[in-house]
């Protein structure tokens, strides 16, 4: 079986495909880059880090000098610095072009907006409840790439997620349900979901139309990982209702043919005089 095929039936059986980066230059580039706006969020960690050497052991153990109450703001720092950087993206998209290409397409749209997790011990308020993408408005034709900068071990340290298979039960039973909450639909369901296990040099992608989330990190090392989403440039956007997430607002494009920017432009141009519009890609 080719490795395109073994690809494309395990993001069909289990909804996520695991691969190992190809692009290891630009994936040491997005955790170098996450470990120096970490040092300029906050300076005092410069001594520390020079304690640990290693970055993702510096990472595991931030919770030991990130408090809980600082942490909401030094994550916000950390996203306002990589959403600033255009090399940043590029190379995100470069770690995960590979993936992208065979199973989404090679005329891609990206997240204008990049995100970053910091899930430290017993931190009940970076939870994410059990949920599919689609329930805010996004695409089912997008996939999210998912990245760790350190290992990740497969149980409260890492997210959950269901198969497929499992998927349209769990669905159904959260957009009909009246009576139950979402915690009390996951805890019935707990066995149907797995915890991913995925090492630093590897990435994930994944399809949010299957639920997913995270629990609080009962373990006593911290995860760091970074999400974005892609999607065919060509394929709808908010489709079972109108919302901002679609180009602009959500998206950018990101990759684009000379076809496609012929019949985007032509048509930019004919709508131009009834929608006073003249936007270029």
């Amino acid at each position: 079986m080719s490795e395109l095929k073994n690809l494309e039936n395990q993001l069909k059986k289990k909804g996520y495909v695991i691969k190992r980066a190809i692009n290891k230059s630009s994936l040491d580039f997005l955790q170098k880059k996450i470990l120096e706006l970490s040092l300029k969020s906050k300076p005092s960690l410069k001594k520390v880090y020079k304690r640990y050497k290693q970055t993702e052991i510096f990472f595991e153990n931030i919770h030991k000098h990130v408090t809980k109450k600082e942490l909401n703001n030094f994550r916000l720092k950390i996203i306002q610095g990589i959403n600033k950087d255009e090399k940043f993206k590029k190379n995100y998209y470069e770690v995960s072009k590979y993936l992208l290409h065979n199973l989404v397409g090679n005329e891609l749209a990206m997240q204008t907006k990049l995100n970053i997790s910091i899930q430290i011990p017993n931190d009940d308020t970076s939870m994410l409840p059990m949920h599919s993408d689609i329930y805010a408005g996004e695409s089912p034709f997008e996939v999210v790439i998912w990245i760790p900068l350190t290992n990740v071990a497969s149980c409260s340290h890492s997210m959950f997620i269901t198969d497929p298979k499992n998927n349209r039960l769990i669905n159904k039973e959260v957009t009909t349900s009246k009576n139950r909450t979402i915690l009390e639909i996951y805890n019935k369901h707990k066995k149907k979901f797995k915890f991913i296990k995925i090492d630093y040099g590897n990435v994930l992608l994944f399809t949010p139309v299957v639920m997913h989330g995270n629990v609080v990190n009962k373990t006593s090392i911290s995860r760091i990982s970074l999400n974005c989403r892609f999607k065919s440039l060509l394929s709808p956007y908010d489709v079972f209702s109108k919302t901002h997430r679609n180009i602009p607002h959500f998206y950018k494009p990101l990759t684009v043919k000379p076809l496609t920017k012929i019949g985007f432009n032509f048509i930019n141009g004919v709508n131009e005089n009834k929608f006073k519009i003249n936007k270029k890609l």
